[in-house]
């Protein structure tokens, strides 16, 4: 692992760099929450990580904390700062219990003067941080030790493992760890709950696990069902807890919460937690998701139906660092042609885990994230749409033009329709979010929790056109002010593949006039068969006003999404509501052309089945961005 670093590093590293540098490392152990770096200081030394996991995390000048990625094994910490001097950026902290080696400056030269070629790697490494930073592809840090722990009755956390390691295989090898295992490798019952105090074994099985883990991608530690040391050592030594709970049973905290895991921020390398909730597979949605939130600290959530495959390998994306995204861009009327385009990636086998929209986006992401059929999602939104939803004006428009009932009414009956009831975004099959604008605090909002349809209503609010929307006492206005096409916060959530979807026009409208005409000529112009001047409603006005922003940001949102989608519905008005058939219909063929072009055909299930592969950086429109057919090493249920 620390040649691995090196390499990373320096480049080429032969026996007799190596034998000129080990006398020099330092060696560095960290327990878990332990401070490597501070923010502000001037350390100037290089890390490598030889085992465990860190997090890094800023603070701006009011105090408030962003976490900007944990790096794992094989990785190296600090570089930035150890070539240009400068004081570090961040703190690092440890998730768990780590081994780094530790270079000085003094070292480094030395180095540089006896091989000078390293130079040049360095100045590699340097720009691909440089331009990762600057294109917003976020690296995304897979977990490597996966601690796994049953929190309710009606789970079996083995039985679970099982099916995990099945789900993890094609990203790579896979290992279960249990404490029946670890006692029958070392001969002796009670080997796997071995107190930390107790020096010679506890080192005995900490060099095991290392050694588990640096063999496999993936390591599986099953706790027991009790919280015995082996259970704590599961939670303390991994870099993810799942959490599993059946979703019928009560939502109480187990004792495996309460004297296992530990109270730290995230910041500070808290252990990120997900939680499993398993459910029948005939359930049509999961209810009342958030009761499972109370008195947890949960970093995210996944709904599992215990028999579907396609929800297991969804959950095997999602921990592998593979999960696919999709992202649905406003455009009034126009987004019907969003669901043109879920058919079309339904019949080429496109799954996706992630979805996220913005304006009518949203409401369609929303039938996306239930994981209805396209035809049903169609026939769902047909009926919603069937009356004009901005066609109540105010007569006396104080606040908008139009009054918002219908709007309100539409989505309200359309998730009851598709629900059987009034549903929250963490009742979702699929990881959702909605972006609306807070008008109260000038501020992007990324709604991931609470009530659907407000939400929805929140991110479709065009201002001065619709009444705001009031969340947690801030008044929401539509998602496109700040941000219509959403891809850079699809790639903050985790997603590795981006499909982005967009309406908006790439090119600007010119007109052949110098003044814009007077009142008659505009009224004169509205009733002609073939319209002369072409320009926009007040409302398309203020729809189009609403979203300068987010034209201004075309470019740097296409560059995220990994295939990209643009259907050409354009002829059709922002709030032609009643060409629902016509715009579903041009949104699917054109749909299949675009999906052809990045070389995606109807059928292609085989092609498409799973994510692809995490870390590459392939141009929109290429196939490979999401096809996972590489040659993969042999996966093993239980480590040799």
């Amino acid at each position: 692992m620390l040649i691995e670093g090196l390499e990373h590093v320096f480049g080429t590293f032969d026996a007799a760099m190596l034998e000129q540098v080990l006398p020099q490392v330092e060696w560095v152990h960290l327990d878990a929450g332990e401070v490597l770096l501070r923010q502000g200081s001037q350390d100037e030394s290089l890390y490598f990580v030889i085992s465990g996991r860190l997090r890094a995390s800023s603070a701006d000048a009011e105090g408030a904390h962003t976490v900007l990625g944990d790096i794992a094994r094989g990785e190296t910490v600090g570089e930035m700062a150890f070539f240009t001097g400068e004081a570090r950026t961040a703190t690092v902290a440890a998730v768990r219990d780590s081994v780094l080696a530790s270079f000085s400056r003094e070292v480094f030269r030395e180095m540089l003067l006896a091989y000078p070629l390293i130079s040049l790697n360095m100045a590699r490494l340097l720009i691909d941080r440089l331009k990762r930073a600057s294109n917003g592809r976020r690296e995304i840090s897979r977990p490597v030790t996966i601690g796994v722990a049953a929190i309710t009755a009606g789970v079996q956390a083995a039985a679970f493992a099982d099916r995990l390691h099945a789900a993890l295989s094609p990203y790579g090898r896979c290992a279960i760890v249990t404490s029946d295992w670890v006692d029958r490798r070392f001969g002796e019952e009670g080997s796997a709950s071995v107190p930390m105090h107790d020096g010679e074994r506890s080192r005995r099985l900490a060099r095991l696990l290392e050694q588990v883990e640096s063999d496999h991608q993936f390591v599986l530690l099953v706790a027991d069902a009790q919280a015995t040391g082996w259970s704590s050592r599961c939670l303390r030594h991994c870099d993810e807890v799942l959490l599993l709970a059946d979703a019928d049973q009560p939502d109480m905290l187990h004792p495996l919460e309460r004297r296992s895991l530990e109270a730290r921020s995230v910041e500070r390398g808290r252990v990120n937690r997900t939680l499993v909730l398993l459910h029948p597979d005939e359930r049509l949605s999961p209810r009342q998701t958030r009761r499972w939130f109370a008195g947890r600290e949960i970093d995210r959530h996944i709904h599992v139906r215990r028999g579907l495959q396609r929800d297991w390998e969804r959950l095997g994306r999602v921990l592998s660092g593979n999960a696919v995204g999709l992202v649905l861009s406003g455009g009034g009327a126009r987004g019907f042609a969003h669901l043109g385009v879920l058919r079309a990636l339904e019949e080429a086998g496109v799954e996706f885990d992630l979805v996220g929209g913005t304006s009518i986006g949203a409401v369609m992401g929303a039938y996306a994230a239930m994981d209805m059929p396209a035809g049903e999602a169609i026939g769902q939104a047909r009926r919603a749409f069937r009356a004009n939803p901005t066609g109540d004006y105010n007569l006396l428009p104080l606040l908008s033009l139009i009054g918002g009932a219908r709007l309100k009414s539409v989505i309200d009956r359309a998730v009851v329709a598709s629900r059987g009831e009034h549903i929250d975004i963490e009742d979702l099959w699929k990881g959702y979010f909605c972006v609306s604008s807070n008008y109260s605090t000038a501020s992007e909002a990324v709604l991931t929790r609470g009530p659907l349809a407000r939400s929805i209503r929140a991110s479709v609010s065009i201002p001065g056109a619709l009444p705001p929307v009031m969340v947690d006492g801030d008044l929401h206005i539509d998602g496109g002010t700040f941000n219509n096409f959403p891809t850079d916060v699809m790639r903050r959530m985790g997603a590795a593949r981006v499909i982005g979807v967009n309406l908006l026009r790439d090119r600007s409208q010119k007109y052949d006039f110098d003044e814009v005409p007077g009142v008659l000529a505009l009224l004169r112009d509205r009733f002609r068969r073939r319209k002369a001047l072409r320009l926009p409603s007040i409302t398309s006005l203020l729809l189009n006003t609403s979203m300068m922003h987010s034209y201004a940001r075309q470019k740097e949102a296409q560059a995220l999404a990994d295939v990209y989608i643009a259907p050409q519905v354009h002829r059709f008005g922002m709030l032609e509501w009643g060409a629902f058939d016509r715009i579903v219909q041009a949104g699917h063929e054109q749909g299949r052309a675009q999906l052809a072009l990045a070389g995606i055909h109807s059928g292609d299930n085989a092609a498409t089945q799973h994510a692809g592969r995490a870390g590459q950086t392939e141009e929109p429109h290429a196939l490979h961005a999401l096809d996972p057919r590489t040659p993969r090493p042999a996966a093993h249920a239980q480590p040799g």
